[in-house]
């Protein structure tokens, strides 16, 4: 066994020393590979997601994350041919990850048929009709890409959670969160771009190259790196849970599955602790004293989900304890984020200003801080409150969200018995 664990170790201190040099440009990409072409041949998914996780470990923020992941991408060019040799797990024997597998067959299918029409506005002497033909074909087809963004959300919200608890070097997690977040930019700015009119021809193909790059990393990733790690580490009963919470947020490009693989449930495993807690059933209609007032469970649990806002909960530690289910959702939530850090529910371009927030309330500096974005048509605001016990001992953060667009609109005054 020490036998294994030292080439293991060794095997990753190589390929780290490899990435690295391809990253910060110790020496030419053809000496590096000289170097370390038995790294290169040995290369496992494991050792990419160990090396991928010490290089995320210093939070790299703006450019420094921009030349990581261009380091990376080079050098996981250079990995594609032995992390493909690799047997990958049956994934459709596990719902959920087949599932996500499907998904990624289905994108494959989209990209494929949007490639004539990308050939047919490059094409030399191409009229203006064609032009304008092929760039609405283009704009529709990368606008129905969006759908895809389901298949992120349950990775971000459902998959990466799980992940971080049964793997400590997860670091590759926030990394592909920022891929996300770059297709999600990609489709925007191709959409936008065709919709101004007189489109730049140059840019839209450097923003489609950008995004067929991305759309095929990621997926690569995920089949070849990610889930063969994940696949045998997930307990049995968690997955059925991870696919439950699959049909909240909804299915990119597919149908959605039968509800019939929800209907046997396998017992928790001996491994999981459960805590010790009292069902909403076993409270029944014993009251609880909130000192204003004195409400039962299922009255306080439905007065909190009917309000007009998303509200989460995150406790002096750090890690997220609750959040509210109102009829329409602004952002996306999943049962499985309990528990999890609150800077890991976050893409990696706002970890830092989460940190930061958590630490000024944590101090006393800030009691509240609000934020307001658009999200299409609709005008967010975004609310954190700092919470205190009556000794003044920090006890956690409130997130408050509300769509205020038809607030902003409000004039004059309408009385209740108007």
């Amino acid at each position: 066994m020490s036998e294994f664990i030292n080439n293991t170790q060794k095997r990753i201190a190589g390929l780290e020393a490899f990435i690295r040099g391809i990253i910060f440009q110790r020496e030419k990409g053809a000496e590096l590979i000289k170097t370390y072409e038995e790294v290169i041949a040995a290369v496992k998914p494991f050792d990419v997601m160990v090396v991928v996780h010490k290089l995320m470990e210093d939070n790299p923020q703006g450019d420094e994350l921009y030349l990581l992941k261009k380091g990376i991408n080079r050098s996981l060019n250079m990995l594609y041919k032995g992390l493909v040799s690799q047997p990958i797990p049956d994934y459709e024997t596990k719902p959920f990850f087949g599932i996500l597998q499907q998904e990624n067959n289905e994108l494959n299918e989209r990209l494929i048929a949007l490639r004539p029409f990308i050939k047919a506005f490059n094409e030399k002497n191409a009229d203006e009709q064609k032009i304008q033909s092929a760039l609405n074909e283009i704009r529709n087809r990368v606008e129905a890409l969006q759908e895809f963004n389901l298949h992120y959300i349950k990775k971000e919200n459902i998959l990466f959670p799980v992940v971080e608890k049964v793997l400590k070097e997860y670091g590759c997690l926030p990394m592909m969160w920022s891929y996300h977040d770059d297709i999600r930019n990609f489709i925007k700015d191709t959409v936008q771009i065709i919709d101004q009119g007189n489109t730049d021809l140059k840019k839209l193909n450097r923003l489609l190259g950008d995004l067929y790059f991305n759309m095929y990393t990621i997926r690569f990733r995920e089949e070849y790196i990610l889930f063969p790690v994940i696949f045998d580490m997930i307990q049995e009963d968690e997955l059925h849970d991870m696919l439950e919470q699959s049909f909240d947020v909804g299915f990119a490009f597919i149908s959605p599955p039968s509800e019939k693989l929800l209907a046997k449930k396998p017992g928790k495993s001996n491994s999981q602790k459960e805590e010790t807690l009292l069902s909403q059933e076993e409270l029944g209609d014993r009251l609880l004293d909130f000192g204003t007032g004195k409400l039962t469970i299922q009255q306080a649990v439905m007065m909190l989900n009917h309000l007009p806002v998303d509200v989460t909960f995150v406790d002096e530690n750090d890690q997220v304890r609750y959040f509210s289910t109102p009829g329409d959702r602004i952002f996306p939530r999943s049962k499985a984020i309990i528990g999890r850090l609150v800077e890991n529910c976050h893409p990696p371009s706002s970890v830092h200003v989460v940190k930061e927030l958590v630490d000024a309330f944590r101090s006393g500096k800030k009691q509240k801080e609000s934020f307001w974005i658009q999200m299409g048509n609709k005008f967010i605001l975004i609310q954190y409150f700092a919470l205190h016990d009556e000794e003044g001992r920090f006890r956690g953060t409130l997130e408050v969200s509300q769509d205020v667009t038809d607030i902003r609109k409000l004039e004059g005054e309408k009385r209740l018995m108007d």
